[in-house]
Parts: structure tokens; sequence; C-alpha cells
């Protein structure tokens, strides 16, 4: 038997995870020079290079792939093994780290988590909010909340909601530049856009089965949709939003619902988590709850 810890190998697998000696430091809350030490530790012990370093970037060699590839199966065992431990106890333990946009998160996510956290008062929350693309592997994230598919295969993805979208406007400005009709009078407006799902300035909408597309221009586009929200109701110009963004504005009349006769196709909203043989109670669980809470309409705007 080879001298070395689970520690040494949490630490291995969190290294090549993070794609980085810091990163899996802070992961793991302790030094880099002690992650180091394991890994060269862990390395010495096997007797074979697991790991290529180079000041740029970290790589695994053939024999760290094979080693990690068989860690995954081992540690996977053992979640599993814990778990079957723990299966016919109403208690359900464990940390689990959540990512969402920082709007949805504030405006949904917020009101029924306390729900959740009541169900499973012994689950610990971590809940990461912000509109930045969230690297769920390297960030040992559980489940982030996601518009879209995501393009990595090597995620798994479940959808859990469809969010209706509105294109509206503040009364003001519709007063001093028109009320649009239809999609091509957009043309003639400021459209303020939402770059977080595309760069391009693209709006859409459907009409029967069939998706309709169009560019637009304006002179603002940010991937934070209550900023949309606010310079909307300043007057600046026509937005197209989720309606949990816009919703109160809309109930308070400082926003008005335009081409109602439109639908904007929603966005599918999905819970994603690295693509794993197994899967803890604890994810399967939160997923669960979302797509409960979600049904109901209220809940998005």
């Amino acid at each position: 038997m080879q001298h070395y810890d689970l520690i040494a190998l949490q630490s291995f697998m969190a290294v090549v995870e993070a794609h980085s000696f810091k990163r899996a430091a802070e992961k793991l809350d302790v030094s880099t020079a002690a992650v180091s030490r394991r890994v060269s530790g862990l390395e010495s012990a096997l007797g074979v290079k697991l790991l290529n370093r180079t000041t740029r970037q970290i790589d695994l060699t053939d024999a760290g792939k094979q080693f990690y590839d068989d860690l995954q199966d081992i540690f996977c065992s053992l979640d599993e093994a814990e778990e079957r431990l723990q299966q016919g106890h109403e208690t359900v333990k464990g940390n689990l780290r959540i990512a969402a946009p920082l709007s949805f998160g504030t405006m949904c996510i917020a009101p029924v988590l306390p729900g959740f956290m009541k169900r499973y008062p012994e689950l610990r929350i971590q809940l990461q909010l912000e509109d930045r693309f969230t690297d769920i592997v390297s960030e040992g994230i559980d489940i982030a909340i996601r518009i879209g598919v995501p393009k990595d295969s090597s995620l798994v993805a479940t959808c859990i909601a469809s969010v209706p979208r509105a294109f509206c406007a503040a009364p003001r400005y519709l007063k001093q530049h028109g009320e649009p009709k239809n999609p091509s009078d957009l043309s003639a407006h400021n459209c303020l856009h939402y770059n977080h799902i595309s760069m391009q300035e693209e709006w859409s909408y459907l009409k029967g089965e069939k998706m309709h597309k169009f560019d637009v221009t304006g002179n603002l586009s940010t991937n934070n949709g209550e900023v949309l929200r606010d310079v909307a109701i300043a007057g600046i110009g026509l937005t197209l939003l989720p309606t949990f963004i816009v919703a109160d504005a809309l109930r308070a009349g400082t926003l008005k619902a335009i081409l109602t006769q439109y639908c904007p196709k929603p966005f599918d909203l999905y819970a994603v988590r690295p693509s794993r043989k197994f899967t803890p109670i604890r994810m399967k669980l939160f997923i669960e709850y979302l797509k409960e809470v979600f049904e109901d309409d209220a809940a998005l705007g």
C-alpha cells in the first residue's frame, strides 16, 4: 500500500478541476504551498508524474489523466455509499453550492430559497450571484442556473421553467416617440439591448409556430436586466426583458407592455450540473424543488 491519504487525493482532484494550485487552495481553504506539497507527495508515493506544470498552465500527464478518471469513479462510489447509509433518514446533510445570474437570483431564487431551507435545515447553502459565465467544474459549483442549453457536453442540463418576456417602454417615451404597432416599427426606435444571451442586437417573436428575428439598434447594451429596466423607466428607449424583471414596473405603470399581439419567445431556464455517474440527493432535491415552485407562473413574474 502506498503512503498517501484522502486529503492528498482530494487536493490533486481540486487542482485538476480548478486548473490552478491557487484556485484549488481557495476551494479547499488552505495555502497554495500546502496543496503543492500534497500533490508532490502523492506523485512521490506513486512514483509517477501526474501533472505537467508551467508558468501559464497545468496539464495532466497520460498517467495523471488515467489516475484522475479512476479517482472520479472511486469518489462517486464513496458518495453513493454515504448516501445509501442516509437513505431512510429524513435528514439531508452536506454543502450545496449554487450559482445564478444576479437579477434572477435576487428576484426569483431568493424568495423561494427559504422554503427549501425549511425542508432541509441541515443543508448548508452557498449562493453565488453574478452576471458572468461560471465555470462550474473549476469553481466547485454543484448547480448553476442558466438560460439556454449549455454547449459544454460535459455538463448535464435539466429544464426547470420557461421564462416569459415582454416588449415594454415608459409611457413618457411612447408619448414623445409614438407607440410601435408592429416589430418593423422598432427600426425607428432606441432599443435597449440585453446582451447576456447574444452580443448581436437581435430580437425575436413567435407567430404561430414560427419564430421571426429582426435587428434592432440602440445606445445601450448590458448584461443586467435591472439596468435596462431602470433606463427604460427613465424614458430613454424600448426594451425586451423577462417579465420577472419588469412585472412590478408594469403593475405600477412606470412601464407599459407594447406589441402585446407579438409574443417574444420565452427563455428556457436550466439547472446545470457537472456530468457524473452519481448525483447526490441534495442536488436532485433542489432541482425538483425549483421545478415545483416555478410551475406557478407568478413565481416568474
